[in-house]
């Protein structure tokens, strides 16, 4: 059977290629290694974006990049920071904060991406960073995630209403007599697409089918990957955005451009984290603020026709 537009679309959903980045090395404000720096040269925007705001280029993602970390002493930060040197004050608590990182790290010699992106939310927190800027570091960090699960789909992914087309475009392609190999494609391709819109229980059952029809070894493992990142990984970093998102929208002296899009993110990760209820609330809080960027307003309205039924 000859594969139609739809299939060919999710045949394109593959991991990405390396993003052109150059790096220097710089002196570390603590510890006597030098750190890397980078900076991209070149990227785009096919891949399309989620509704959290994640933003995906087709050659790789600059967020693998984005922070620096020096080699022995782990400070973290993003690389326009790493030139900033520590004060004499402020170095006991940044110290405190590294150690107490340090000691969760499962390899401190060779940390993954996103564990330099938690060493450096806890900087950022040691040095007194406002909390909604500390929380889209842990954003960021649940993003790297994410693209370590799923990689990028090359076919016009552009928030929440193309990732429901794409899904019910993959649920009509499932209903046709595929073979087995094709099937096996679609529902993995759908399960990835299902976890950047952030539908946990509809990635779940395409696995689950996935599954049923007898991966090779080499799938399994993939799954596993996936399946870490999806469920532990990435939801880690969530819950902490979620917590500073929280402590943030605390304050009363914020422009409400800020305030929108705090709340926005909050009510989508608190969805993605399985709370429709609560989500609803924050989105719809969205949808009647006066200053709301015309992108947030959008989804934000789309989530509430989706979730208020």
């Amino acid at each position: 059977m000859a594969l139609d537009s739809v299939m060919i679309a999710l045949l394109l959903l593959h991991t990405a290629l390396a993003t052109g980045v150059r790096f220097e090395e710089v002196p570390c404000p603590l510890g006597g290694a030098p750190a890397r720096r980078f900076h991209k040269v070149s990227a785009n925007k096919l891949g399309g974006y989620d509704s959290d705001l994640a933003s995906y280029s087709t050659k790789g993602q600059f967020r693998t990049h984005a922070i620096s970390t020096c080699p022995d002493s782990l400070y973290s930060v993003y690389g326009e920071h790493i030139g900033r040197p520590v004060s004499e004050e402020e170095r006991p608590a940044v110290e405190a904060a590294l150690a107490t990182v340090r000691r969760g790290l499962e390899n401190p010699d060779d940390p993954p991406v996103w564990e330099r992106y938690v060493l450096a939310a806890h900087v950022y927190q040691a040095l007194g960073r406002d909390p909604i800027d500390v929380a889209r570091v842990y954003l960021e960090a649940s993003w790297t995630a994410r693209d370590a699960a799923v990689g990028v789909y090359v076919g016009g992914l552009d928030g929440p209403t193309a990732a429901k087309k794409i899904l019910t475009a993959g649920d009509a392609e499932l209903a046709k007599p595929l073979t087995e190999a094709n099937r096996k494609t679609v529902l993995y391709s759908l399960a990835r697409v299902a976890h950047r819109a952030g539908e946990n229980t509809r990635r779940d059952s395409y696995l689950q089918r996935f599954k049923a029809l007898g991966p090779t070894a080499p799938e399994r493992q993939a799954m596993a990957l996936f399946l870490l990142h999806a469920r532990e990984v990435e939801p880690a970093m969530q819950n902490m955005a979620i917590s500073l998102l929280r402590e943030g929208l605390e304050r009363t002296d914020r422009e409400p451009l800020q305030i929108a899009e705090a709340t926005y993110l909050l009510a989508d990760l608190l969805r993605r984290r399985d709370q429709p209820e609560e989500a609803l609330r924050h989105y719809k809080a969205v949808v009647a603020m006066g200053s709301v960027r015309p992108q947030i307003r959008d989804m934000a309205h789309f989530f509430v026709g989706e979730l208020d039924r």
